[in-house]
């Protein structure tokens, strides 16, 4: 499987392949994961105010890795913040981070 990191926009480069399909605020897709980012893509993104892409990175050493595993971690945190502790969140979040994980095996 692929590793992937996340970039903020104007940190993205013109040749990496989106690891995710990029979306607006409605949840429209904008850019299909597997794109080729272009300067104008880019540019675009921008202007339409995504703050961040996920690209595809087999590169990554282990300290950025370890840095995505938290970064992940810490965004489930925030996103189950008023879910409570029941067995059927736990459950989701485990299956949600397993998911998110496979991408930085």
């Amino acid at each position: 499987m692929k590793r992937f990191r996340v970039v903020p926009i104007d940190e993205a480069r013109e040749g990496v392949l989106l690891s995710d399909d990029v979306r607006d605020d409605d949840g429209n897709v904008v850019l299909p994961r597997a794109t080729a980012l272009s300067g104008a893509m880019i540019r675009t993104l921008a202007r339409r105010g995504i703050g961040s892409v996920r690209i595809v990175d087999e590169a990554l050493t282990e300290e950025q890795l370890g840095a995505e595993r938290l970064r992940v971690q810490a965004r489930l945190s925030w996103l189950c913040r008023h879910a409570g502790d029941g067995r059927a969140i736990g459950l989701l979040r485990t299956v949600v981070e397993q998911h998110r994980m496979a991408g930085l095996a």
